[in-house]
């Protein structure tokens, strides 16, 4: 079998083997197609890949820990991504790509399984829930490729890999996706299942519930693909809203105990969130909520002469209201003058000041400290994966976009009034209200002034709020389409390196001062054939995804660098 690199899907088979080793039964193609969803899992809630760094690039979070390339893609100015095959943290490249690949290599060989005849339970009746769940990982899986990188390739059962393949840029990736979209919530509407309660873990959903999801992540798709704030005004909000009232809103996939090798842990919550190594919030980010002119004075400093600042927050009540410090041990409540409801202060300053101390600081949110208090490997528990406050966003942005001023500030002064805001006008160019101090939040973003933000700060205020440690990426894609990440920040990954170099083209990268761009790719091929070649091939990626899964667990280093 032959596959791209990315996928890790080469196999050396020096001797072919026997019948009963080779072909897999239609168990094993079910269970392929149900392992397929899985990189979807890892790519929004694991760490061996962009997650952790992309996160940084956004100015929402902040660290300095060579793990994950944090410190390498965090520092301003912006640098070029080290897009390398000798990189230490590759998997930043790799990881996404990696996952995507395998995990639609996987779907497309049990669909063409089940087109070459293959029949899932007595009479095939299992075949409809296996076609529509495996068309689903595909059409998310391509969406997230179009999301995270410049270019990929369209890979489905229908793809010819023994001609010359092209990669298409991410407005074409994302065009194909949402046509898979719309393929698989068709075929989910058109048959009756239940999905198993493994395959999204804690959801043993019907095949309107599927299609539902679906309908979510056209949403989520269409609305974090535009890489510019020109693009973003170009982008179907119609559309975009209507999707995001109409989905799943909310769902939530239930973790496990890790010492089983459970693939379902939630790395963002896990470690993302830990105030004490993983995890604090910018000053760029919660400077926008201070009150007290600490945030103005860092930013009139020159970059590498700021030091972390103590703040003050006014009326957002999910801010802490004075500094002492806490411990994670310690209960998240808005009685204790160190912890906000969502966010808390830390005393301590973990990070190397050698590496910038531009990039210290005292905040961090506290929000899924009950998640981390969990366990100490933190698996148990709900783990969110969407959220109804995440599509509420996409409302909000998309009615502004569309010039619904008064729209968008009749939704986002429910989260406001809930914070303990006041409410922030229709009038697009008035400032959100003072208190009787003079104090407003959000402030503009940046503004070395500290002039009180209007109604568009508030809405990007706000989203980056709601859709915390959510699915990676999601606060990166936010900054992105609004043209508020830090100057020289790259807008999406390019092909891994590694692949490049199988691929025989020029390694090119974003970022700070790079350019570049990548040639023809040439993938192995892979020969088309029976059912028993089929299931072969079944065979072999339902081995290869094991090894993988193994290979990234063994990945994890813990230890900070």
């Amino acid at each position: 079998m032959f596959g791209f690199s990315g996928c890790d899907l080469q196999v050396d088979n020096p001797n072919q083997p026997d019948k009963a080793r080779a072909l897999a039964s239609a168990d094993d193609v079910e269970t392929l197609i149900a392992s397929s969803y899985v990189k979807v899992w890892e790519i929004g809630h694991y760490w061996t890949n962009a997650n952790f760094a992309f996160n940084h690039m956004s100015s929402r979070h902040t660290a300095t820990w060579g793990n994950n390339g944090m410190n390498d893609l965090g520092r301003e100015p912006r640098e070029p991504l080290p897009n390398s095959p000798s990189y230490r943290w590759a998997y930043v490249f790799e990881g996404h790509w990696g996952d995507a690949y395998g995990g639609l290599s996987g779907a497309s060989d049990g669909i063409s399984a089940i087109d070459a005849g293959l029949e899932i339970g007595p009479g095939g009746e299992r075949n409809g829930r296996a076609r529509a769940f495996a068309q689903a990982s595909q059409a998310i899986l391509s969406c997230l490729l179009a999301l995270w990188y410049d270019q990929s390739f369209i890979v489905d059962e229908t793809t010819d890999l023994a001609s010359l393949l092209e990669t298409v840029d991410y407005n074409a990736m994302a065009s194909y996706a949402m046509g898979k979209l719309n393929e698989a919530e068709s075929t989910a509407r058109g048959a009756t299942f239940t999905l198993e309660d493994s395959w999204i873990n804690g959801n043993s959903w019907s095949n309107t519930e599927l299609a539902d999801y679906l309908v979510s992540w056209k949403a989520r798709c269409a609305a974090n693909l535009p890489r510019t704030d020109a693009e973003a005004s170009g982008a179907n909000w119609s559309q975009i809203i209507s999707d995001s009232q109409n989905g799943i809103r909310d769902v939530v996939v239930v973790g496990e105990d890790r010492s089983s090798d459970t693939p379902w842990v939630d790395d963002l919550k896990r470690a993302g969130t830990q105030n004490g190594t993983w995890h604090r919030m910018h000053m760029d980010w919660v400077g926008m909520a201070d009150q007290s002119g600490e945030y103005q004075d860092w930013l009139a400093q020159p970059t590498e002469q700021r030091l972390p600042r103590k703040m003050t927050f006014g009326d957002d009540k999910r801010f802490p209201v004075g500094y002492e410090d806490q411990t994670l041990t310690d209960p998240v409540s808005p009685s204790v003058a160190g912890y906000g409801p969502r966010a808390r202060y830390n005393n301590s300053v973990i990070f190397r000041p050698e590496r910038g101390t531009y990039r210290q600081s005292h905040y961090g949110d506290a929000r899924y400290d009950e998640y981390l208090l969990s366990s100490w490997t933190a698996t148990f528990g709900d783990m969110e994966h969407m959220s109804a406050k995440e599509f509420d966003a996409y409302i909000i942005e998309g009615r502004y976009r569309m010039g619904d001023y008064a729209g968008a500030a009749e939704m986002i002064n429910v989260y406001r009034g809930e914070a303990g805001l006041p409410p922030a006008p229709s009038n697009p160019t008035d400032p959100v209200p003072s208190n009787a101090a003079g104090e407003c939040t959000p402030k503009k973003r940046y503004d070395v002034q500290g002039r009180c933000g209007n109604l568009q700060d508030a809405v990007w205020f706000e989203h980056f709020e709601q859709v915390f440690n959510l699915f990676g990426g999601l606060e990166y894609w936010h900054g992105r389409r609004n043209d508020i990440l830090p100057a020289g920040t790259a807008l999406h990954l390019p092909i891994p390196a590694a692949d490049l170099e199988v691929l025989q083209r020029d390694i090119y990268t974003f970022g700070g001062p790079a350019g570049g761009g990548a040639g023809n790719p040439i993938p192995p091929s892979i020969v088309p054939g029976s059912l028993d070649s089929a299931l072969e091939r079944v065979t072999y990626a339902l081995e290869r995804l094991e090894v993988q899964r193994r290979a990234e667990r063994a990945l994890e280093d813990l230890v900070v660098r």
